[in-house]
């Protein structure tokens, strides 16, 4: 098992913060302002909102990447990942 934790500045353009990969990833978000995340496509109206100070927990499946949005501004949404080889 692999852990990574990173920090991405989240804008009003899709951006991807979980890359597609070959295992199941389990990820952690904390969000520090209003985050959207799902698939390629994400905006913020067909997205899973994420609250400012919330945190999820996902699993992203083998071949799946995530991908995040905001609707206005910017913001940090801290990414734990942990990836089971």
């Amino acid at each position: 098992m692999a852990i990574f934790n990173t920090q991405v500045t989240v804008t009003t353009t899709a951006q991807v913060i979980v890359n597609l990969d070959d295992v199941t990833q389990y990820v952690t978000l904390h969000s520090n302002g209003a985050t959207y995340v799902g698939n390629s496509g994400v905006t913020s109206s067909n997205g899973l909102h994420i609250e400012n100070g919330d945190t999820v927990n996902l699993t992203i499946p083998q071949g799946c990447d995530l991908w995040a949005i905001t609707n206005s501004g910017t913001h940090t949404l801290a990414v734990l990942t942990a990836r089971v080889d």
